[in-house]
């Protein structure tokens, strides 16, 4: 067997370090992302290549991912990071991960092409400005590969368990018994719709009555067809708290039914319900949680991959034990679990956790909406804004001085559009600029602020 990792994946698990710090945000929206490395890839030569893929084997790890960028003319491999704020304010454990992630794709480089060395520029690009700030090393092949085999290395062990853990879980889910012996009427029905529409990567929509028995009657197909469809994550998602606590009563059943059955379920919850210091800030300076996270992770990941059943509760007594953040411990072992439940928002969001990751590492994954009719309105506030120029000016007269520049340049721009606009609903032809760029500096202005004043949320903003 071989453990397929993508580089991001690889270098977040080996080269994270020191405290977790969220100063520098709001980081770009995945849209952002890509417009600003398209943006960097149009002003190279026509020799540049975009999105490299490539590919490098350590032991059992296969190690995969595509390389923002490589100029051939000048032997310069580029790794490309959009931002937003002030560049100096980057916390220098994020500058040592994107150096790791750059070094990791530069070996692959000098093997795919049998380089003998290659300059490696990490490149920040301001999504404001459309600045570029460049750092350039050089490396040879031989230290490049160094490099890698020690981030594989570090990895290498925790794969081999998680395949015997893959392993395991695929023997017992193929071999797992419903555990109630019977279905309920109208319960297999709905358990073989289930099974085939995941079999056949087809869209299911189900409705059925109160009793039924859906929770358990969809989890436990979906689990059945995880070895044959090689699925990596099931996820069931829900807009309300008791919509989680039925799939983990379903969890619990089938452990229940099957003792040591090899499964991870995680549950996640948001930030407010989780966090242990509502109020500081997430960085090392402000939270005991936050100083030398990096540290005691890999001991709270291991502790934390040992319990089947990581509800709220199991979660936080494993971070206690490890003085980590539970929310953040959470985030991480999203990554490890093979049955999450969650909100609806950690996959459909803008900046969904679950999808993202997904994407990243390029998983199988099976999703389960539940009451899916609740999915129309939340989509519309996931996906939608409104503003209000008198709330705006309401905030502007209370807010703090270090945020009044950013308030008041949002209030010209939205006058400066209002004397354009002749009737009191209008569709403009194009986006308008000036004011999105106004409110993206006060959105960045408010982060900051939020992030070196966390009393300041008592403000009314």
């Amino acid at each position: 067997m071989s453990y397929r990792i993508a580089v991001r994946a690889l270098c977040e698990f080996s080269a994270k370090s020191g405290d977790l710090d969220l100063r520098f945000t709001p980081s770009p929206t995945a849209l952002e992302g890509i417009v600003g490395h398209r943006t960097v890839a149009s002003r190279r030569n026509p020799g540049y290549q975009s999105e490299v893929a490539l590919e490098g084997q350590y032991g059992e790890l296969l190690v995969k991912g595509r390389a923002d960028g490589y100029d051939p003319a000048q032997n310069l491999l580029e790794e490309i990071k959009t931002y937003r704020g002030d560049l100096a304010r980057m916390p220098d454990n994020h500058r040592q991960l994107h150096w790791a992630q750059a070094k990791v794709y530069g070996w692959l480089l000098c093997q795919s092409l049998q380089l003998p060395s290659i300059r490696v520029s990490l490149v920040y690009f301001d999504i404001l400005s459309e600045q570029e700030t460049a750092l350039v090393e050089e490396h040879s092949a031989e230290a490049l590969q160094e490099f890698f085999n020690r981030q594989c290395a570090v990895f290498l062990e925790w794969a081999q368990q998680e395949m015997r853990h893959r392993e395991a879980r695929d023997q017992a889910t193929e071999a797992l018994v419903f555990p109630h012996g019977e279905f309920r009427p109208g319960q297999r029905h709905l358990a073989e719709s289930v099974y085939k529409a995941v079999s056949t990567g087809r869209c299911l929509l189900a409705q059925a009555p109160t009793g039924i028995g859906k929770t358990l009657g969809t989890i436990f197909p979906m689990l059945k067809a995880m070895a044959p469809q090689q699925l990596d994550k099931l996820l069931f998602l829900t807009a309300k708290t008791p919509g989680r606590q039925l799939a983990l009563d379903a969890a619990r059943v089938l452990f229940a039914s099957q003792s040591q059955l090899p499964l991870r379920v995680l549950e996640l919850v948001a930030r407010d319900k989780a966090c242990e210091h509502l109020d500081k800030a997430c960085h090392g300076e402000s939270c005991p949680l936050a100083k030398g996270f990096y540290q005691r992770l890999p001991a709270a990941r291991q502790a934390a991959s040992q319990v089947p059943m990581l509800d709220r509760q199991a979660l936080r007594e494993v971070a206690q034990a490890h003085q980590v953040c539970p929310y953040y411990l959470s985030q991480e072992m999203a990554r490890w679990s093979d049955l999450v439940v969650a909100d609806y928002n950690y996959y459909f969001d803008f900046s969904a956790l679950l999808f993202g990751l997904a994407q990243a590492n390029q998983w199988q994954v099976a999703v389960l909406v539940d009451e899916a009719h609740n999915l129309v309105e939340r989509g519309r506030g996931m996906y939608s804004a409104s503003l209000d120029q008198q709330t705006l000016a309401s905030v502007r007269s209370t807010a703090p001085q270090a945020l009044k520049s950013s308030l008041q340049r949002l209030n010209r721009e939205w006058n400066a559009l209002h004397k354009e606009q002749l009737a009191p609903y209008q569709a403009y032809d194009q986006l308008p600029t000036a004011l999105l760029r106004a409110l993206a500096l006060c959105v960045a202005a408010l982060g900051d602020y939020f992030n070196e004043q966390p009393q300041g949320l008592d403000v009314g903003l």
